[in-house]
């Protein structure tokens, strides 16, 4: 069975408006041309950090020049650290189902997809009517990634929601999540409660992650690093870096 991979920029659009998508999606850097590569400082004097903010829904101008830095970089030595929320194979499917089933309890909707191409609906519920064409993000492979030497640096789904369900309460599903399809759009089962959802985006979106990234980075031997993630993470990254004691291990 395929796995399932959870593009999780979408949730942080579950709560903006949903009259002015185009003003959200320019505030989000959704409508850029180019990557930005940033630099992170490493308390390691021989490790050479750079970050390339990824938008998981953009131009196809956008993505074609991040493609360019890839391999641009790779060629002066540059290894990729990517982001990927996918359970590994040691996780089964029928368990993977089911954290995806808990996630959409979470938010209200499934989110397999940023935007489909077809109806121009971004999320499952922002009608699209911009003025630039909007694509899905590309494979890394198609971003020039070059998988000899890139590294899976990211979180399993089924490892959020189990170590999120420790730290708060269990994300009960009931008979309607189970008869309801992963990829039927006409939600209508009970979502759990706001406060849960809230606090899933800042711990767990972000910050657990942001955590598990740094560790990844200072434990690898590598020299040249280019982290190739959502935007949003930048400021996380750069702060436990920053501050050298919040890069700690993210397993209780």
């Amino acid at each position: 069975m395929k796995k399932i991979i959870i593009p999780l920029f979408l949730l942080t659009l579950t709560s903006c408006s949903l009259i002015f998508p185009s003003r959200v999606l320019k505030r989000s850097g959704v409508f850029k041309s180019k990557g930005d590569l940033k630099v992170i400082k490493s308390n390691n004097k021989e490790q050479k950090i750079l970050f390339l903010g990824m938008r998981h829904i953009g131009r196809k101008e956008f993505y074609d020049d991040v493609a360019k830095k890839i391999d641009s970089l790779q060629k002066l030595g540059y290894v990729v650290f990517y982001e990927n929320v996918k359970d590994t194979k040691e996780v089964s499917s029928l368990t993977t189902i089911k954290s995806a089933m808990k996630l959409r309890k979470l938010f209200g909707y499934s989110p397999e997809k940023h935007l489909d191409t077809a109806t121009n609906i971004i999320a499952g519920k922002i009608k699209y009517r911009g003025k630039y064409k909007l694509i899905n993000q590309p494979t890394y492979s198609a971003l020039k990634a070059d998988f000899l030497t890139a590294t899976w640096s990211d979180v399993g789904l089924t490892e959020l929601i189990t170590e999120f369900e420790k730290k708060y309460s269990e994300i009960k599903l009931d008979s309607c999540d189970f008869k309801t399809h992963l990829r039927d759009r006409d939600y209508k089962c009970k979502k759990a409660k706001r406060k849960l959802a809230k606090n899933f985006k800042i711990d767990f979106i972000s910050d657990y992650r942001d955590k598990h990234l740094a560790n990844k980075i200072i434990e690898s031997k590598k020299n040249k690093i280019l982290v190739v993630y959502g935007a949003a993470h930048y400021y996380g990254l750069w702060w436990r870096f920053y501050d050298s004691d919040k890069s700690i291990s993210t397993k209780k």
